[in-house]
């Protein structure tokens, strides 16, 4: 009897550090989030620079601007928030975040980022390790320390990609004011004004940095070295060779403009021709995990040795490598270049 009392009290005990655990961890997270949408980020810059804005605030900048509570700001995390900046920033990985966060136009402080990084991952280590094995630790660690970094390119991509297909409207509205008289800084005046963002938030930055009295060309590289497009990146080489030996820059941006809508054009046509292969790897991907799911929930015990023996977790984890392998290795073979 003592003995069965002994086992429920420690499975009691077990499940309460569990729940306790996971409480911390959640809210550990409710408030990180709550950290990073709700504090107070640029207030001073943003009404130092509201003079030389285009037009108004908008309800978001002008939200940030009142804010006058800042959450993160105590001595603890603020030293450990610091001394893991300069640890990550003598190793190029806060330069590599700052330009991803830039890049994905996300309003978060690399250091804060990384930070709460670090510790969503130990969490979900431990929370591994306190519900499982060694093994299940290690897995939840690596998902969590691997998805955010997916997550982050996948939108820097979208926004990268976003920016590129308004590009050759751009200039061909660029063009045609320059036709019209326009200088090239009023050209990007209108162009901030008249395109919806990303390109009107960047070119917005642009004119407001050069009426600081900073070079309009060294304003734009800094655009295009932050959306990392590659066609933004010859429209700033174009301005720069043509303010440096003239010529007609809206004969130029109009070349430029064609040459950009037949390259989505191609773009087009090659991911219709390399979309057996992309549903390729989709299919490998989901078919493992729904034939695995329908057999543990039809017979259970068939499935079983997967997950309790040293055999079968071998083969399981083994599989999982595998088709990661080969879902990296189609996605390489489709992707072309143009």
């Amino acid at each position: 009897m003592s003995v069965v009392s002994a086992n429920v009290l420690a499975g009691t005990a077990g499940a309460v550090i569990v729940a306790a655990v996971v409480l911390v961890a959640a809210t550990a997270l409710v408030w990180a989030v709550a950290i990073f949408f709700v504090r107070d980020r640029r207030p001073k810059l943003d009404q130092a620079l509201a003079p030389y804005r285009i037009g108004q605030l908008t309800e978001r900048d002008a939200a940030r601007s009142s804010g006058t509570q800042d959450l993160v700001e105590t001595p603890f995390l603020r030293r450990a928030i610091d001394s893991l900046a300069d640890v990550a920033a003598r190793r190029g990985v806060l330069q590599y975040l700052q330009g991803k966060l830039d890049q994905a136009e996300l309003p978060v402080r690399p250091a804060e980022a990384l930070f709460l990084y670090l510790v969503v991952v130990v969490l979900a280590t431990v929370l591994g390790l306190l519900l499982g094995d060694v093994i299940w630790g290690a897995a939840a660690g690596a998902v969590v320390a691997v998805v955010p970094w997916f997550v982050l390119d996948a939108l820097a991509i979208r926004r990268m990609n976003a920016f590129t297909a308004q590009l050759p409207e751009m200039l061909q509205l660029l063009a045609t004011t320059l036709r019209s008289g326009f200088s090239l800084l009023q050209g990007l005046d209108t162009v901030a004004r008249q395109l919806p963002d990303p390109v009107g938030e960047h070119m917005r930055t642009v004119v407001a940095e050069a009426r600081l009295g900073r070079p309009l060309v060294d304003a734009l590289r800094d655009v295009a070295q932050r959306v990392k497009s590659e066609d933004f990146e010859w429209v700033v080489q174009a301005i720069g060779i043509q303010r440096e030996v003239g010529g007609n820059l809206a004969e130029l941006l109009d070349i430029v403009a064609d040459t950009m809508n037949a390259r989505a054009r191609l773009r087009r046509e090659v991911r219709t021709l390399t979309a057996e292969g992309r549903i390729g790897a989709i299919i490998i991907s989901i078919l493992p995990i729904a034939i695995g799911l329908f057999v543990w929930a039809v017979n259970p015990g068939y499935i079983s040795p997967l997950f309790h023996s040293t055999t079968g977790e071998i083969f399981f984890y083994g599989s999982i490598a595998l088709g990661v392998v080969g879902i990296a290795w189609i996605r390489r073979v489709v992707r072309i270049e143009i």
